[in-house]
């Protein structure tokens, strides 16, 4: 791609790749875990408990089969920004985007849609999807489980370009196929699902598959307009915003976090990127607030829990 010559036929065609090289990878993983039981749906109903663990958990003879379940029945973030070598295109897949101008003031706004169930765009576009089934949104989590729907960007500006995403569900098959793979094959890999329970609480609510989509939300930023100003990037998963959300005490808008963003990073971004995400971080986790800082990160806590957390910063 480095070689393209920026045309309007290229730029829409390097979209199209990304979302096409996201769904392709995702159908692999799916096609390698449906090679361990190639049976027919309605076969592998019949087949037993014994002969599922002995084909799924292979660990002993080098796991392959093993590894392939693992791959499909849990889920990956994807945290994607391309750049074109003149640094006037940029493509985001699940992120978000900042900038710094002349005035050094720091703006921000949202590039794209929050894909969660709890955007009541994208819910209604899963029970369209699903019309007779009334649970397969439940409590803004989709079956009553997932809170992810697909990818999700924003965009931002000091006038610096940035990023911010959450999960783009690769993998998370059990919202994707027919309920008999996740109750006859992914609930007898050993080791599986942290919580088993969770899982078999939503099985019932998986009548007709897909409930998330692979299909990644791409989206392109023209960049000439701010060849004059200080750019970077943030991507980070879910995780870093749900260390906000998830505080009853701390609630905020997305927008207002983004702004709160840009000012803690934005006197340091370009002189040192790994203190900018270390301030994210530290934000995130209570900043000054020493008590709510050791409750997250001791281990002996009973709460708040922490999801996986990713922050990646990078100046253009």
């Amino acid at each position: 791609m480095a070689g393209l010559l920026p045309t309007v036929t290229n730029l829409e065609g390097v979209s199209d790749v990304l979302t096409r090289a996201i769904f392709y990878v995702d159908e692999a993983i799916k096609r390698d875990f449906l090679e361990i039981l190639p049976e027919q749906v309605d076969e592998i109903a019949t087949i037993s408990d014994i002969t599922v663990k002995a084909r799924v958990n292979d660990q002993s003879s080098g796991g392959l089969s093993y590894q392939k379940a693992l791959r499909c029945f849990r889920g990956s973030t994807i945290l994607l920004t391309l750049v074109n070598p003149t640094k006037k295109h940029l493509w985001v897949l699940s992120a978000e985007s900042r900038r710094r101008d002349a005035s050094s003031q720091w703006n921000a706004s949202i590039l794209s849609d929050n894909h969660n169930g709890n955007n009541p765009a994208e819910a209604d576009r899963i029970k369209q999807q699903h019309p007779d089934e009334p649970e397969c949104i439940v409590d803004d989590r989709v079956l009553g489980n997932l809170a992810v729907t697909r990818g999700n960007p924003i965009k931002c500006i000091k006038s610096v370009d940035l990023t911010v995403m959450q999960r783009q569900p690769v993998g998370d098959h059990s919202f994707k196929l027919p309920r008999i793979y996740t109750e006859k094959i992914f609930l007898n890999v050993e080791p599986g699902f942290r919580v088993p329970a969770a899982i078999e609480s939503f099985i019932p609510r998986n009548l007709s598959p897909p409930y998330v989509s692979n299909l990644a939300s791409v989206h392109y930023v023209d960049l000439h307009e701010q060849s004059s100003c200080d750019c970077f990037i943030l991507m980070c998963s879910d995780g870093l915003i749900d260390l906000y959300m998830d505080d009853p005490d701390h609630v905020e808008s997305l927008a207002s976090l983004v702004q709160k963003w840009v000012g803690a990073v934005g006197d340091v971004v370009k002189d040192n990127i790994q203190e900018a995400m270390l301030r994210l971080l530290r934000y995130a986790l209570g900043a000054e607030d020493i008590d709510r800082v050791s409750c997250m990160l001791n281990v002996d806590m009973p709460v708040p829990y922490m999801d996986d957390t990713t922050v990646s910063l990078q100046v253009l």
